[in-house]
């Protein structure tokens, strides 16, 4: 089962969602009225009274800002700022990408399965300090991959003072999972495996530029699909290389003929789905 969920991720699996009629999330150009509710899954929900990250900050900013996806849970807004004091405590920019549409939901031409509830966000594997960070970067900059996918290595663009940012990151309690290429997972198991927030860090495929950061439902967020608790092991095993080995196998040779399948499309959760029917 394990191996063929990471074929399938290797070649650009994704789960698509059903949206009412022939509607789409991104014709919502602004968030609903009212309290801050987390609806649905991750990968199969959406998002009311979302909450607009400011486009800079303290230790922060914002990039790729023309996408319009820099809408949240208020959980998910207060997070980032948080974590930015601890960047600009080192000197350093949080640089933050995708989070959330206005009303959540699917990302249409997007590579994007989640982000769909206000509660992920994803964080460029790069860092400036605030003084070299330039306004050209928010739309034009190109960060770099730093892993040789078939060597299962890493290349010359990553640097170890990366492990700070993952510190910083994953160490705030209402984050639940960290997504990143295997072959970064292994290298920060490799510098400490024993670092109290390392378990939260997960292997998954692409990932080699930027971080995925998924935080838990918030208290009292019924409707809030949660995921299945994950052990507090450092992860740092034979199961981690067997990704590596998966990854290069695929880079050199290709996916097996036949390993895609199809997957069901899950219908919209009816709270999401009244958005649409609101809309006509």
């Amino acid at each position: 089962m394990h191996h063929l969920l990471r074929t399938l991720l290797l070649i650009g699996f994704s789960i698509s969602v059903a949206t009412a009629q022939n509607y789409s999330y991104k014709d919502f150009k602004t968030p609903t009225e009212g309290a801050s509710e987390v609806v649905g899954g991750y990968a199969n929900g959406c998002l009311l009274g979302a909450e607009k990250m400011a486009m800079s900050g303290p230790g922060f900013q914002l990039v790729r800002q023309s996408r319009q996806r820099h809408f949240g849970h208020p959980a998910l807004v207060n997070y980032l700022k948080n974590v930015g004091l601890e960047r600009e405590k080192r000197g350093k920019l949080l640089l933050v990408s995708d989070m959330s549409q206005p009303r959540g939901g699917r990302m249409h031409h997007s590579a994007h399965a989640s982000h769909q509830n206000g509660l992920d966000v994803d964080i460029w594997l790069y860092e400036f300090t605030p003084e070299a960070f330039q306004e050209s970067y928010i739309e034009g900059f190109g960060v770099p991959s730093v892993v040789d996918k078939a060597k299962g290595a890493l290349n010359h663009h990553w640097r170890e003072d990366y492990f700070h940012l993952f510190a910083d990151i994953a160490s705030f309690p209402e984050v639940d999972r960290v997504f990143i290429n295997p072959v970064i997972k292994k290298e920060l198991c490799n510098i400490d495996e024993n670092a109290d927030w390392q378990y939260k860090v997960r292997p998954w495929f692409g990932h080699d530029d930027h971080l995925h950061v998924r935080l838990q439902c918030p208290e009292g967020a019924s409707d809030c699909m949660k995921q299945a608790a994950i052990p507090k092991v450092p992860g740092c095993n034979a199961d981690l290389d067997n990704w590596i080995k998966d990854q290069s196998d695929v880079a050199i040779n290709g996916p097996k003929k036949g390993s895609y399948q199809k997957p069901e499309t899950p219908a919209l959760h009816p709270r999401c789905q009244m958005l649409f029917e609101e809309s006509i």
